[in-house]
């Protein structure tokens, strides 16, 4: 049987057997999540004109804005007696930006019956968070965008903006939580620093359970991570700065929140599967690097949520490196002999053999990864590059893209000429691709504000996520996919990208067959319409296939220029009709 043809006889189910098939798979029953509006908050109300993809007969509908300092409120419908320990609330929802500019982020807490359950941010995509005996899991069926700076409007309440994201969504709770026949009261709590345009909208759909595809959110609750090539797929933001300097937090660093804010938010809203707080080496001080490594060990959960003990090196003659530690015992280096902020004094500065040399005495297994290489303000020279412990680049953060130039999005103007991802390539550096935020912000895996000295990176994708092909989410598992680079990049959705070469994975190095070409094979679910895909051999782009607006795309190319005496790098970046995009690291065959 298939949805939603799931009744005897493969016709449509009915309410009935639509609820008990979906109480079956998710473990819990299925109630309507809404039934009257107690206090909507200040929330921007219509029920005049709707967009016209819905399928809705009652067009009332609230739109919370990040910025709204009332919570809005509301009941459903009865909660039925049961012996099941958790229930499940359909819930018809949608995200988006009120702005053609992009807006601060920040999060939104909803709690059940006065129980916090969840905290979720604006998504453009599906997703799922999870707390404890929590969940909630939004199936992104409808996703709109505008051009960069331009805007979209789609009802009487959404307009002006930049993007949005509708579908049926499932908040999960324990059951112990609620009163069996009576409704249960939901509150939603707007929580932010600064004045945002982002919002989460609540739509009354009395016949979800008919009119909407629920199998969608069902899916994202209970799905087990996706897989690429026989691993499965995790994704996380190493790279994040809090508002710390020693033990101090007075939002005077380059950051903002406490270390510990940091944290709580990349497991919460950030929704992560593993993190790195990498602040600034000289923001730590030689007395407060074991308790600084020693957080990482503390919110470490291996299975749920894994933490990598890393920092940044701030080397402002040599460029900008991260370390990654694979376990407990790592050091911190500061980029200036004598402790302190950053110089740029090649007597006083730490070149990079320094760094890796000192970074070896521990004994403790390390990467250290170079970013934003072509900015004009922090460059990375490739003149000093150690394959041993330069694995990856970060290909993409808040500062925009670092792949070529003219490549879109980008963040700050001002680029250098020959540091680009792909000039490395080409001269034969094998490093793998990979994505963070560098989020200054306090909100790991969502970087957007303008309370921090880099409020100028603003711009209109996500702001970037590693994705690794492990065997399980451990600490280690996670780190060796990074050092072998069994790793991608995307700019902040959580696409599926799984690339081989010849049949090997991305961050391989396999030689050549005899008298065989060599053959490209990609695959990705990009969660939203594609736009395209291309493949980059050696820095240059190949092949490029169209996608038509299609949310998945398998592509087989075999190089017809292939050198059977040449070394060659391919690797393969897919972008959606929003921009988002995604970077599988390079496999090499020679």
């Amino acid at each position: 049987m298939s949805w939603p043809f799931i009744a005897p006889g493969g016709r449509r189910g009915i309410r009935a057997e639509t609820q008990a098939h979906l109480a079956a798979q998710i473990g819990a029953p299925l109630v309507l999540g809404f039934s009257e509006m107690t206090d909507s908050g200040g929330a921007e109300f219509s029920s005049e004109r709707i967009s016209g993809f819905m399928e809705r007969s009652d067009r009332r509908e609230w739109l919370l804005r990040l910025s709204n300092s009332r919570p809005m409120i509301w009941k459903t419908h009865p909660v039925p007696a049961g012996n099941e320990d958790k229930v499940a609330f359909v819930l018809v929802v949608g995200f988006g930006n009120g702005s053609p500019l992009p807006q601060p982020s920040g999060r939104w807490d909803i709690f059940v019956n006065d129980h916090l359950a969840i905290s979720v941010r604006v998504v453009n995509h599906s997703q799922r968070w999870r707390s404890g005996p929590c969940a909630f899991a939004f199936a992104a069926r409808r996703i709109e965008s505008a051009q960069p700076f331009q805007s979209l409007t789609l009802s009487t309440l959404v307009r002006n903006e930049a993007f949005a994201a509708f579908g049926a969504a499932l908040l999960v709770v324990p059951r112990e939580w609620l009163q069996p026949g009576a409704p249960a009261t939901i509150r939603i709590e707007s929580r932010a620093e600064a004045e945002s345009a982002r919002w989460f909208q609540l739509e009354v759909a009395p016949s979800v359970l008919e009119n909407s595809d629920l199998q969608r959110a069902a899916d994202v609750l209970t799905a087990a991570p996706s897989r690429a090539g026989g691993y499965n797929v995790y994704f996380g933001d190493i790279h994040t700065h809090s508002g710390q300097v020693l033990d101090e937090c007075a939002n005077n660093g380059c950051g903002r929140g406490t270390r510990e804010e940091n944290y709580r938010f990349a497991r919460g809203a950030g929704a992560l599967d593993f993190y790195a707080l990498t602040d600034h080496e000289w923001q730590i001080g030689p007395e407060g690097i074991a308790s600084y490594l020693a957080l990482a060990d503390a919110h470490n959960c291996e299975g749920e949520f894994v933490c990598l003990p890393a920092f940044e090196h701030t080397n402002p003659l040599y460029g900008h490196r991260n370390a990654y530690f694979r376990d407990s015992g790592g050091t911190v280096v500061n980029a200036n002999r004598e402790w302190g902020r950053p110089v740029k004094e090649p007597a006083k500065c730490v070149a990079p053999p320094e760094l890796w040399a000192a970074l070896e005495r521990p004994g403790v297994p390390f990467i250290t990864v170079p970013h934003h290489p072509s900015a004009a303000s922090h460059p990375t020279t490739f003149e000093f590059f150690h394959p041993e412990y330069d694995r990856l680049v970060e290909v993409y953060s808040c500062w925009g893209s670092s792949e070529y130039p003219g490549d879109f999005p980008r963040g700050v103007s001002d680029r250098l000429g020959e540091s680009w991802t792909r000039d490395a390539l080409r001269r034969g550096f094998r490093i793998g691709l990979i994505a963070s935020s560098d989020g200054h912000d306090g909100h790991p895996g969502d970087a957007q504000s303008p309370l921090v000295k880099h409020h100028h990176l603003f711009h209109f994708c996500g702001s970037g996520r590693a994705a690794v092909l492990a065997p399980a989410l451990t600490r280690r598992e996670v780190f060796d996919a990074l050092r072998d680079r069994r790793c991608y990049a995307t700019t902040g959705v959580p696409m599926l990208l799984d690339v081989t070469v010849n049949g090997a994975p991305m961050g391989s190095e396999r030689p050549r067959a005899a008298g065989r070409r060599a053959r490209v094979r990609a695959r990705c679910d990009a969660l939203g319409p594609l736009d395209h895909l291309r493949i980059v051999k050696n820095g240059r782009v190949v092949c490029t296939v169209p996608c038509h607006g299609e949310w998945t795309s398998e592509v087989e190319w075999e190089d017809p220029a292939d050198d059977a005496g040449a070394p060659a790098c391919y690797h393969v970046r897919v972008v959606r009709r929003d921009r988002e995009s995604a970077w599988s690291s390079p496999a090499w065959i020679e």
